[in-house]
């Protein structure tokens, strides 16, 4: 029996496209091969991700997506969950605006770069990982061949 839960919070921005993005996050997780899943999302503000930035990278400033990796609790009783290569847990925090500004920057909308650091995020949390931005990094060149085809109009 998979273990799927899946909480979207909505912090100090406008976001009525939250259940076509759930949909995406569902569709992601498909793709990347997750069979079993406790995810939450945070959508929210520069000011907020810049003080989880500081506080858990040491950076004081804005990003576009944190990535907060939590190991799935034990419960009496509960079948093993898979492993990270075929689980996701934990947080995925995105500031939408730093979204809306670094969309125009990479030449795409911001709901293309919201699914794309979406992805991103949850790749880390199934313990994929890389080196550099480069875009023959394996993990941005599978990252982009599953985004390919699931990007969607979300608002």
């Amino acid at each position: 029996m998979a273990y799927r839960d899946l909480e979207i919070i909505v912090d100090g921005v406008e976001a009525p496209w939250v259940p076509a993005y759930q949909a995406f996050l569902l569709t992601a997780l498909d793709a990347l091969g997750a069979q079993d899943w406790e995810l939450g999302v945070t959508l929210t503000t520069d000011a907020a991700i810049r003080g989880l930035n500081r506080r858990w990278r040491h950076k004081d400033e804005a990003t576009d997506v944190l990535s907060f990796e939590a190991e799935p609790e034990d419960e009496p009783g509960a079948p093993p969950r898979p492993g990270r290569d075929r689980g996701c847990y934990g947080d995925l925090v995105i500031s939408l605006e730093t979204l809306a500004v670094n969309g125009p920057v990479f030449g795409v909308e911001p709901q293309e770069e919201l699914q794309r650091v979406s992805l991103h995020g949850l790749m880390h949390l199934m313990g994929w990982d890389h080196a550099t931005n480069d875009a023959s990094e394996p993990m941005l060149v599978r990252q982009e061949a599953v985004l390919a085809p699931l990007l969607t109009r979300l608002f």
